[in-house]
């Protein structure tokens, strides 16, 4: 239960290997898909968890093989949190930076379709801030965590 079947170095780079491959992946996905999950996405997530799984613990079922797969995780992650913050430029390449998408009352056809924005995506997160037609838009922004910012024109 405790034993681990493969030497100590083997669930580390595992675990090192399995966050970059996820990171990556999550990054191509694109800002959209990290605000919003459908049922298709928690469905998708699940399997790529399951999947992934058994290249992270490999031959080796132990806590202790599990304990040392998770402590590489978070640490990774707690150090990629600690060097973004310290290199804003870094920050900015693998975070990504906010994107007009409105600016008075002009839509950025290009900029949504670049994103992969929809207009009806558009225009829902649009009535989420109560306004009906982008013209009534002063600018609206997707931002890094893929949430539209909408600031409207002073009435």
């Amino acid at each position: 239960m405790w034993q681990l079947k493969v030497p100590w170095y083997d669930p580390v780079i595992r675990g090192m290997v399995i966050y970059c491959f996820i990171f990556i992946l999550v990054r191509v996905m694109g800002k959209k898909q990290l605000a919003k999950f459908t049922p298709f996405d928690l469905v998708l997530l699940m399997i790529i968890s399951e999947a992934i799984q058994n290249g992270l613990s490999g031959e080796d079922h132990s806590i202790t093989g599990s304990i040392i797969s998770v402590s590489v995780i978070i640490g990774l992650n707690i150090l990629l949190n600690e060097v973004l913050g310290r290199f804003p430029t870094l920050e900015k390449i693998v975070d990504g930076q906010p994107v007009v998408i409105v600016l008075n009352g002009k839509m950025f056809k290009k900029v949504m379709k670049q994103q992969k924005i929809t207009e009806s995506e558009l225009f829902e997160a649009l009535r989420e801030h109560e306004v009906m037609n982008p013209e009534e838009v002063k600018c609206a922004i997707l931002e890094k965590d893929g949430n539209i910012s909408v600031i409207k024109y002073e009435q």
